[in-house]
């Protein structure tokens, strides 16, 4: 797979904020006017902080529905970890909590 298949964005980046529901779709045209091979292909996003746009919940939920794509979500806040969230996704979640690691599990890590 070529990095071109693959679409990070950064909800915390001041450079697209505000950004509204509104204009998430644009992310994606943007996408594929880059890369018009790939609108038939496989693509996976990778959103970071996503709970900064609200009403993202909905778009996510059509991207996920059209089936050829497929959504990492990752984000710091409470809103990320709500039941509220696996409500409006409704059985299209899988949720990974990563906890930092406490100093002697970071000194295991490095070897110390």
């Amino acid at each position: 797979m070529g990095r071109e298949r693959i679409l990070y964005i950064n909800f915390e980046d001041e450079r697209i904020l505000p950004l509204d529901v509104k204009d998430l779709n644009s992310i994606l045209e943007a996408y594929y006017e880059l890369y018009p091979k790939n609108v038939d292909r496989e693509l996976y996003l990778f959103f970071d902080e996503m709970q900064n746009v609200p009403g993202w919940e909905v778009y996510v939920r059509r991207l996920y529905d059209r089936g050829d794509l497929k959504l990492f979500l990752t984000g710091s806040s409470s809103k990320m970890l709500s039941k509220e969230l696996a409500t409006s996704l409704r059985g299209r979640t899988l949720s990974f909590y990563l906890y930092p690691l406490d100093f002697l599990e970071y000194l295991d890590f490095r070897g110390v």
